[in-house]
């Protein structure tokens, strides 16, 4: 029997057969062994199925869920999450990749730490797989609920967390798709503190004409949630949405000057 904890890797995924493949072998080539790997299906309708069983048959650590109908990739994540059987709970997107030392090194610093969540940083890839970029987030140590508040500062893709000292939200808002950024609102508003490893550990597959690519939309959402979720009051909503709309157009400008110079 293992000594490693259990770290349980969830993946919503829908119609996501042209890069699954590789969002599955990074999992399986982590230097750490004690994972399991929870694939949701969202009601796909191309082989994004027949990879996952094909992949089960190769790998027992590997398991499906399957949805009954198609919920959207929130829904997925939190039945996801319902099934998880480890201590320490981390998240990829279906078209994303871990670097090999990725669950490692969070699971190490976080027990030599004692820290209950963790993130690291993120690198841009493009749609076949080329290093497009690092994050166009600066790196921050330690990030509270309060740090957060219109300033999104970490993916999803590179948080961990700690089952033992925090309870994972469960969380369903229909009403934006920053559903990434309720969520980690919804454990930082615990008390709990997000703690920075200042590596790129895992790969956005950054994809043109994607929800995450549009500034507006997600500027509409932002104020959704600071408003109308985390109900922050008009005037404290307006201070967050004026710290995010600054901060935003500085990291559209470093993604602008990446994708024209194809480099860091």
């Amino acid at each position: 029997m293992s000594l490693l904890p259990l770290v349980s890797v969830v993946v919503p995924v829908y119609n996501s057969e042209r890069f699954l493949a590789e969002t599955i072998h990074s999992v399986k080539r982590q230097t750490y062994s004690n994972w399991e790997l929870v694939l949701v299906d969202d009601c796909s309708t191309d082989g994004s199925l027949r990879m996952i069983r094909d992949a089960m048959l190769d790998d027992s650590r590997i398991r499906l869920v399957q949805l009954q109908k198609n919920s959207g990739a929130l829904a997925a994540r939190n039945t996801g999450i319902q099934h998880a059987k480890g201590r320490f709970l981390c998240f990829l997107d279906s078209d994303d990749t871990y670097e090999p030392s990725k669950i490692r090194t969070q699971v190490d610093f976080m027990i030599r730490e004692g820290h209950p969540v963790s993130f690291t940083m993120f690198q841009r890839i493009t749609e076949s797989g080329e290093f497009l970029g690092n994050a166009n987030v600066n790196f921050t140590p330690r990030i509270t609920y309060k740090n957060l508040l219109g300033n999104p500062q970490f993916s999803i893709i590179t948080l961990m967390v700690d089952r033992d000292q925090v309870p994972v939200p469960v969380l369903n808002y229909p009403v934006v798709r920053a559903e990434d950024y309720v969520f980690h609102l919804g454990i930082l508003k615990q008390g709990f503190i997000a703690f920075g490893i200042n590596e790129a550990l895992s790969n956005y597959r950054f994809r043109l004409g994607s929800q995450s690519t549009s500034f507006f939309g997600n500027a509409s959402d932002l104020w959704k949630v600071l408003f109308k979720i985390e109900k922050l009051g008009l005037l404290r909503s307006v201070f967050y949405f004026l710290r995010y709309l600054k901060n935003g157009l500085k990291k559209r400008l470093i993604l602008a000057l990446q994708l024209s110079s194809g480099k860091k």
